[in-house]
């Protein structure tokens, strides 16, 4: 396990702080969880992380339920387009750092709870057919995928910023990470952004 859950949750909060304060939503914010978590993780844990796209299946439980962020194209599941996932890898593992805003996502129909998911990718099902039980996972990222939605990265500055911010703020257990961090808006006022997320209870 490259992070413990303690770690994973500062991340994941910090970083859905600084989303939340830029009124996104961050059930649909996986392009930042994992450019800026992966950004974390090479600054304070020098692990070799990358940011990934496509297609991302997993199973939540329940009545053999399953998220999936993709969509059928001439007669395939494809991450390309318009439905897609982003996650992080690093060492030969995977981890999402928006899992914790699952039960937030349009289409649920059952309740879920945050939780970590931070899995070896030598667990991954060999298909989305191959879900089977809670927390097995499909994931299929291509190259024309990944270049596609981090391009949106590169559309402003800002986004460099923030996850600069997030940085900054983010601090290793067991130093204490401030509850509040000073962000600039466009007029050059400095307004406290508050640490929020959900509590993340256990993993998949």
């Amino acid at each position: 396990m490259l992070l413990k859950l303690k770690d994973y949750e500062r991340i994941y909060r910090a970083i859905n702080s600084i989303i939340k304060n830029e009124d996104a939503d961050p059930s649909i914010s996986c392009i930042f969880f994992s450019a800026y978590g992966s950004y974390i993780l090479s600054k304070h844990y020098k692990i070799d992380a990358t940011p990934k796209a496509g297609l991302a299946a997993y199973h939540i439980g329940f009545n053999n339920d399953a998220i999936l962020f993709g969509e059928e194209h001439e007669g395939s599941i494809t991450g390309e387009r318009d439905a897609f996932h982003c996650w992080v890898e690093a060492d030969g593992w995977v981890i999402d750092f928006m899992s914790p805003a699952f039960p937030q996502l349009k289409n649920i129909n059952s309740p879920i709870t945050s939780k970590m998911f931070q899995k070896p990718l030598s667990e991954m099902a060999s298909s989305i057919s191959g879900l089977r039980k809670s927390g097995d996972f499909y994931l299929e990222s291509t190259p024309i995928s990944t270049a596609k939605h981090m391009q949106v990265l590169s559309r402003s500055m800002a986004y460099s910023d923030l996850a600069e911010i997030c940085a900054q703020w983010y601090k290793k257990p067991p130093k204490k990470i401030p509850r509040t961090i000073a962000v600039g808006d466009a007029k050059g006022n400095k307004n406290p952004v508050h640490l929020i997320g959900n509590p993340v209870v256990g993993a998949w």
